[in-house]
Formats: C-alpha cells, structure tokens, sequence
C-alpha cells in the first residue's frame, strides 16, 4: 500500500513542482520501549488500531533500538501491527547486526510479510546490560540495500558456502533510507547527498529526511532530487516535540536532530496550557508547506502523542496547505546553517534553481597523504609504474612463506602514518588515505552516517572530525561530485585480519577484486 500511494503521489506532481494535498501520503513513527508488554507497549497497539480504523495514515514505522538502546524488535511489534490491518514500516539497522544475522533476519521478514524496509546505519550502541554495548556495522546502509536488491532478484550462494552455487527464491522488499538536509556546513552536507546518490544506486525506493525545521533546507533537496533527476519519493519528517524533547535536541544529545534556537524560544514562551495546541498547529503548517514544495509523504513523529493529535495535525494541514506560502517565513532559520546549496530566491525564503559557485579550495596536504598518493601512483595502479614488479614480488613472499615478514613491513609503515588496524582489506586509497577501521567509530566506507554536529563526529565528539568531513576538505571543486556518478565500495573480507594487505592487493584476495555492481559480480 505504501509503494502504491508513494508512486501515485510522485506521478500527482503539479506543473509548480507541488504535490495536491489528496495524494499526500501519511506515515507515523512508533519507539518501542524496553519491555514485552506494560503501559506503553499497550498505547501502541491502541494507537495502531486507530490508525488502521481511519486510513488517514498509510503506515506505522517501526524504530529499530532508537537511541542506541536495546528495545521490543520491530519485526515482533510489525507481526501484531499488521494483523490489525495497517502497514508496518521495518527499521533495519546495521549497528547490532553482522551481514549473516542481517540476511537472516531478511528471511524471517519476508516469512512474515513484513517488506516495507527504512533502512539505516543506525545510532552507535549505548548502555545495555551491564555496560556498552559493542557495536558491530559489518554492512553498512548502502551495502545492506545492495544485498536488499540481490535478494530481491534471487540471491545466489557463493560456491564455496555449504549449499553454495544454488540461486534463492526471490523475495518482495520494498526499501527506503534516510538522508539529512540539515548538516551546517558544507562538507558534511555534500557527503550526505553523496552517499544519497549511492543509496539510490545500491536500491533504495524512497527517501525520507531526518528531522528539522527550516524550509529552505527542506527544499535544497527536493531540488537537488530533481535536478540529478532521481526519481524517487522524497517523505519529510515533521517531529512534534514536546519542551523536554525540544531542549535535548537543542543541546545536541540526539544524533543528528537540529533544533534552532529561535524556535526554541517560541516553544518555551508557550504556556503549558496553549503548548500542545502549538505543537499541533506548528507541525501542520510545516505539513503544508513540505506539500507546497513538492514532497510526496509525511513522516509523522512526536512524543505523548495520542491519535486524536495525530488527526487534528492532518485536518489542520488540509486547510492550511490551501495558503501555505504565508508559513515561509515563520520556517526560516538562516542564521543556523553555514551552507545552503542554491541560491536564495529573492522575494521568498525558498531557494532559487542556481546552483553555488563551485568550491575551489586547497588541498589540505598531509605527509600521510603524500607518501600515499605517491606510492599507490608508483605501485598500486594496474599496468602503471612498478605495478607489475610489486604484483611478482607479492607472489613470491606468499609462494614461499614469507608473507608474514612482508606484513611486518607493511604494518610498521601504515601504522605510524595511518593507525592501520591490520585488516587485511584497505581501502586507504578510495578514502584519500584516510583508515576508516581507524579513524570512524562506526567504520563505515560508503559515506557519513547522520549523527555529526558541525563535522565533529557523532561518537568521539569535538576529540576527532568526523573521517568523511576530512575527506571532503582534501579535495578541490568537490561540489563537482554531484553531478557524476558514484562508486559504492564493497564490504571488507573479515577473513583476511592480520594478513598482508599489499598480498592480498596484488593476489587479487581482498575487495578490489569485487564489483560494486552486484549484477556484475562473478
């Protein structure tokens, strides 16, 4: 059903880009608490009869351990919420999960009929029982929509697995992801759209925003989706936050939330009486506007919330989206955000179709940096420089045992230079010599998650930039980018830890040797 309305709403698009306030579609977020059953689980369930009973909402998505706190899984809550006759909205995350408990529980979804994916990196792991949480993020989002699509077509067993050689059933996903038009500075907003793009590539079928409040932001990237011509449905969030929720966010303790100040000082000057009629009037002005701008869904959330809340928001917005420009301003925060992507129009908040000149900065040069360039030109760059002679000597240390001194060279020289983590699988020189095992907490290589706060990173704070903010600043013209095509970088072979990297390189062992493409994949 979600699939069905998102498209139809996507075809609906006016001549002005808008969507018709009728084809809108409606969708609602539900957390989970950290129990079977009790109080809060029963006001769920509550809720998503309502829900199913009206049909004002199309689905109910379901959060996978929010926060980074462990929860009911969606998957169990999803069974129940779909008896009752509404769609469930799965997150898939890849934070507790390493690639074959995420294939695993690909199998029992599609068992169960829940095939309405978000899928997300996810927030790093906090405390569990007696202490942290290790976090895992084997796959990242872009590869575990990559695998989503695979299966899709009938995934085929690698020949050397028990079984292997054998091609899978089909299975019927319908998969979306996240991005965040809300980063503040121009590094960390360029890579999310980057990893947008790959998204896409990798297969995802919608896209819905973080949470925020500034149009202009809003409309960056639904113009940016037309102008790179990605045609998928774009569904905004609209958090309706109470004052608690509205402070935390406002001091940043949730990852990748934006609250600007200026909003929380109308939300605070609000009396506790005349509070939630504010909260509700607020986010349907925000419903008609992101209708006005050409978004195809609305992704409702918000704590305390009953139903009847929920309805109120949807009328009000039906009567507002008629003179929704009128809201521009109160939704314009300006002074929040170092880097907008367009232009500004000149009589509207809303931003016009030139793009910003292209950024021409200096290289941000490095000794890591150089000794890398400088050596993967000299010997890793296939029929080029001393390729073929490192590719012979590569052989003979493994041919006669002597890989493990070979290693010991390679490690005593990545390791000053780069904290290597001896891997085995490098991916330094598609990340311009930056380790992602090293240098990202959550060790991703496709692209940042949405957790960091002015290019610090989400887990390690104002101690490290986050890897893909860094990568960002050691490139020239890199808003360019957007407008070519993506690579998307497989996953790191974790049987090949404490092994030789360069061996493994030139022997044709490690990831380099893996088509991004999964079609193309031998």
């Amino acid at each position: 059903m979600l699939r069905k309305n998102l498209e139809r709403a996507f075809q609906k698009r006016k001549k002005d880009g808008s969507t018709p306030f009728e084809h809108l579609v409606f969708t609602f977020e539900l957390v989970p608490a950290r129990a079977s059953k009790g109080k809060a689980l029963d006001e769920i369930i509550a809720f998503s009869k309502e829900a199913a009973k009206s049909k004002k909402i199309c689905a109910l998505s379901i959060t996978d351990n929010a926060g980074g706190h462990p929860a009911l899984t969606p998957r169990a809550l999803g069974v129940e919420i779909k008896a009752l006759g509404i769609e469930p909205i799965i997150h898939f995350s890849c934070k507790d999960k390493n690639r074959n408990l995420i294939e695993s529980e690909l199998f029992e979804l599609d068992r169960n009929g829940l095939n309405t994916l978000l899928v997300l990196t996810g927030d790093y792991p906090r405390y569990g029982y007696k202490g942290r949480a290790k976090p895992v993020f084997d796959l990242d989002s872009v590869l575990v929509l990559m695998m989503i699509e695979e299966i899709k077509r009938g995934l085929v067993i690698h020949s050397k697995a028990p079984g292997g050689g054998i091609k899978l059933p089909p299975m019927n996903f319908f998969a979306g992801c996240v991005v965040s038009p809300f980063k503040r500075t121009e590094a960390e907003q360029v890579q999310q759209y980057l990893k947008l793009k790959r998204k896409i590539k990798a297969g995802a079928r919608f896209v819905i925003t973080q949470m925020g409040y500034c149009i202009r932001k809003y409309h960056e990237l639904r113009q940016l989706l037309d102008l790179l011509d990605l045609k998928v449905p774009l569904v905004g969030t609209v958090l309706i936050p109470d004052k608690r929720l509205s402070r935390i966010i406002y001091r940043g303790i949730i990852p990748g939330c934006t609250m600007p100040k200026r909003l929380l000082e109308r939300i605070e000057a609000c009396s506790d009486e005349e509070d939630k009629i504010k909260r509700l009037e607020r986010a349907a002005k925000l419903v008609a506007l992101l209708g006005g701008i050409g978004y195809q869904g609305i992704h409702l959330s918000g704590p305390g919330l009953k139903y009847e809340d929920i309805q109120r928001v949807i009328e009000l917005s039906k009567e507002y989206s008629k003179s929704w420009k009128d809201f521009l301003e109160e939704f314009y925060f300006e002074e929040e955000w170092s880097f907008f992507l367009f232009e500004k129009e000149k009589d509207t908040p809303l931003n016009s179709k030139e793009i910003k000149k292209k950024k021409s900065s200096r290289t941000s040069l490095s000794l890591s940096l150089l000794f890398g360039r400088a050596i993967h030109r000299a010997f890793f760059e296939p029929g080029k420089g001393l390729f073929n002679m490192a590719q012979k000597i590569a052989a003979y240390f493994e041919r006669t045992g002597r890989a493990s001194g070979f290693s010991a060279f390679e490690y005593f020289i990545k390791e000053f230079l780069y904290d290597c983590k001896r891997c085995g699988d490098c991916y330094l020189g598609e990340l311009d010599f930056l380790c992602p095992q090293s240098q990202c907490a959550k060790k991703l290589i496709n692209g940042p998650c949405g957790g960091s706060e002015d290019g610090w990173c989400e887990v390690w704070g104002k101690k490290k930039r986050c890897l893909f903010v860094r990568q960002y600043n050691r490139k020239r013209n890199s808003l360019d980018e957007l407008f070519k095509d993506v690579d998307i970088l497989p996953p790191r072979d974790w049987g090949l830890e404490l092994q030789s990297s360069w061996i493994n390189f030139f022997l044709g062992r490690d990831h380099h040797h893996l088509k991004a493409d999964p079609k193309e994949d031998k």
